[in-house]
């Protein structure tokens, strides 16, 4: 089995660390062009769906607690948000596939293994999209005799679509994990609201509302997780899928002190 933590090889990864954020950012992600407009209330609470829990906080994390000397961890999250049903709405656009965006992360380890994060699109990488929020974590418990973890996650967030749809969400998840070595298996079930304003024309010219006014639609439903994430050494790649209305895939790369 491979010692990371005496790897000479680790010792490359913050360069490989700065090539692929750098990558990242320059490509920009896969924005979408438009947003449908002419959309009913039934047609803004299914963008709500794709929108609103799409961009909606992720553990993409190792569920262990971050605790550590100084309990710092930064990472660079990607999410996948399925954009054919959204282009079918109203009348209708001609993106299809997934819109794919970036956000940077921010940890801090707190006390009695609570763990704290922020997370933010840079402004430098796309203008369709704003998305910022925190992130709160407890591990309340913690097996003895086997490599067992559960955490209680809660979130809030915001997002902004083409400064046509404001969107905030808040949310808990309960989450189970399974660490073997380097390797951390995660699942979880939880709860997710979702509040969207869709502005209208008087507004905006270019507004998206059928009837022309400001429309407000609010959402909530259960999800499920599953999650994998791997440790080399201080770095880890967690990959995540979340099954709300919709299917939404992300990943992070991220370094812990």
């Amino acid at each position: 089995m491979i010692d990371f933590y005496k790897d000479e090889a680790m010792k490359t990864y913050p360069q490989l660390f700065l090539i692929l954020a750098l990558s990242l950012f320059s490509m920009e992600g896969l924005a979408f062009n438009a947003l449908p407009n002419n959309l009913d209330s039934k047609a803004q609470i299914r963008a709500l769906e794709i929108l609103g829990y799409g961009s909606a906080a992720k553990l993409l994390d190792n569920p262990y607690p971050l605790g550590g000397n100084l309990g710092l961890e930064l990472g660079l999250t990607t999410d996948f948000i399925p954009l054919d049903d959204l282009a079918n709405l109203g009348n209708k656009t001609h993106d299809t596939g997934e819109f794919n965006y970036f956000t940077l992360t921010f940890g801090k380890g707190l006390y009695n293994n609570f763990d704290v994060f922020l997370y933010f699109t840079p402004p430098i990488q796309t203008e369709n999209i704003q998305n910022f929020g925190v992130q709160i974590k407890w591990g309340l418990y913690q097996a003895t005799s086997f490599p067992i973890n559960f955490s209680l996650v809660g979130y809030f967030g915001g997002a902004n679509f083409n400064n046509l749809i404001n969107i905030t969400t808040t949310g808990g998840d309960l989450i189970a994990s399974v660490g073997i070595d380097n390797l951390a298996l995660y699942f979880g079930v939880g709860r997710v609201r979702a509040k969207g304003v869709f502005l209208g024309a008087p507004v905006i010219a270019e507004g998206i509302t059928a009837s022309g006014s400001n429309e407000v639609q609010v959402i909530d439903d259960f999800h499920s997780l599953f999650g994998l994430n791997v440790n080399l050494e201080r770095w880890f790649f967690a990959l995540e899928f979340n099954r709300y209305a919709d299917s939404i895939y992300s990943g992070k790369i991220g370094y812990r002190f």
